[in-house]
């Protein structure tokens, strides 16, 4: 069975996007994609569901902690500020910008400074 959070509840959806993303929980995260998903980031891009499960799923080694501090919606975008906790660099602070569609994430689209990440 597929999760599907409600279309009038586009901020509910990304919350278990990133509560799955901190749990390392790759079949909830999956199940949250829009099958033509995609998404864009100063370290990879993916053209569709799979392909953003794997990425994320790559990060799944190194991070220790994903911490939300701060989450605004309007309509089906999602803006999230958060910093990612990893084995291999300080806390990364990023940009996160969501957009869901009938219950389901279709576009994420990220922005960082991946400098420290890829040093480490």
């Amino acid at each position: 069975m597929t999760a599907t959070y409600p279309a009038d509840d586009p901020r509910a959806l990304a919350a278990a996007y990133f509560g799955a993303w901190k749990a390392h929980d790759a079949g909830a995260l999956r199940a949250l994609l829009a099958e033509d998903a995609t998404f864009a980031g100063p370290l990879c891009t993916a053209g569709n569901a799979d392909e953003m499960a794997t990425a994320i799923q790559g990060l799944f080694a190194i991070t220790t902690d994903v911490v939300v501090q701060v989450m605004a919606a309007d309509g089906g975008d999602i803006v999230t500020r958060f910093d990612l906790h990893t084995t291999v660099a300080p806390p990364t602070p990023v940009a996160n910008w969501s957009q869901a569609r009938d219950g389901k994430i279709v576009r994420v689209r990220a922005t960082f400074d991946p400098r420290a990440l890829v040093a480490g």
